[in-house]
């Protein structure tokens, strides 16, 4: 019965096509006859029709750049048309088209697929969907959730020793060598993995809670990273900026040089650190990105040295930062895909000068972060 309702359709579409344009009434039968044989099958399957979609994540956790798989299962006990809508989410990079068509015939599967662009743990939006039975019947619209996925920031692991050695010594060629410092920072709360000899007595008799010095070490200078999370990049540029944000951090800690983040324009700071509890702060604070309107970005506090990650710099902002401190490094992602993504990426200037900064594009996933990381 269910070949005939598809061969009836055929036909249907067929004849009527042929009515329509040769005005000639003796086809009327032909046109007839196919809706007859469609009513017939209205009435013998339309009365009690049910259809079932489900969702599912294939993975879960993933890195920035991963594809996120969202399998679609689909059964009904008539034959029909289904029209989905599936990872349609500004957090997520379309790799195909977010809406999609499956013909239901008892079982059928498919799937949608995008790119995992903006850290955090966050839901896609819900698979919404809508059955076009060949009863003739009216169609059904329904939602069916997704799930929570978590998406992380990568750390770019190979070159990371080199980089580690660049951003320690105080004197060593490159953007990121700082002078010798041995300031006093600040005045902060304790966290777990600060060395108790920094802990402030004085404060702690004053507020019965645990305080430390902040001191910035001899021999090293201080680093600030400014992540721009502003709603006009990209999800993946955001991304691969967080991941060069954490790559940064884990070569800052490994070299005891104490480093700071700052997220804009949502204001997110937190203190610069060498420790690695610290550097637990700071990728939980990639955790929480989420693409905020472009406004007034606040300023990091005073530096030797910031690194200014974003989709496209603001030299106002950028000469903001030269005011405040010794030197300024831009790293520039601008995320290159298609089939002449290769040849933009090579006619593109990948070094240069914006004011008193130096200026790095970056263009990942054809470029890995590790050679990114050895151009600083």
């Amino acid at each position: 019965m269910e070949a005939i309702a598809r061969y009836a359709v055929a036909l249907e579409v067929l004849a009527l096509a042929l009515a329509v344009f040769t005005r000639r009434l003796e086809l009327l039968p032909a046109a007839v006859f196919p809706a007859a044989l469609l009513a017939a099958f209205h009435l013998a399957y339309g009365r009690e029709w049910r259809v079932s979609v489900s969702a599912d994540v294939e993975q879960r956790t993933l890195r920035v750049e991963e594809p996120l798989t969202l399998r679609i299962e689909a059964s009904s006990n008539v034959p029909g048309l289904l029209l989905y809508s599936a990872l349609d989410d500004r957090r997520l990079v379309a790799v195909e088209p977010p809406t999609g068509a499956l013909y239901l015939s008892g079982r059928s599967s498919a799937s949608a697929t995008a790119l995992a662009g903006l850290p955090g743990r966050y839901e896609p939006p819900d698979l919404e969907w809508a059955f076009y039975p060949l009863t003739l019947s009216r169609p059904v619209r329904g939602r069916t959730p997704v799930g929570e996925v978590e998406v992380r920031p990568y750390l770019a692991k190979a070159g990371l020793r080199a980089a580690a050695r660049s951003l320690g010594a105080p004197r060593a060629p490159g953007p990121l060598a700082g002078p010798h410092s041995a300031e006093f920072l600040e005045v902060r709360e304790y966290r777990p993995g600060d060395p108790y000899k920094l802990i402030n007595w004085k404060a702690y008799a004053r507020t019965g809670a645990l305080y430390v010095n902040e001191k910035l070490r001899e021999g090293h200078s201080t680093l600030y990273i400014v992540l721009d999370a502003g709603s006009h990049c990209r999800a993946d540029s955001v991304g691969h900026g967080a991941s060069m944000a954490l790559s940064v951090a884990h070569a800052a800690v490994d070299a005891r040089l104490p480093v700071g983040l700052l997220v804009v324009p949502d204001g997110v700071s937190l203190p610069p650190t060498d420790s690695p509890a610290g550097l637990k702060l700071i990728r939980e604070a990639l955790m929480r990105l989420d693409l905020k309107p472009p406004r007034r970005s606040p300023a990091p506090p005073r530096a030797d040295t910031y690194i200014y990650i974003s989709c496209r710099p603001k030299p106002e902002y950028i000469e903001e930062l030269c005011l405040r401190a010794r030197r300024v490094v831009v790293i520039e992602v601008s995320p290159a895909r298609g089939p002449f993504a290769e040849i933009a990426r090579l006619l593109a200037e990948r070094r240069g000068r914006v004011l008193c900064a130096d200026k790095l594009v970056w263009s990942p996933p054809l470029e890995p972060p590790s050679r990114a990381l050895a151009r600083l």
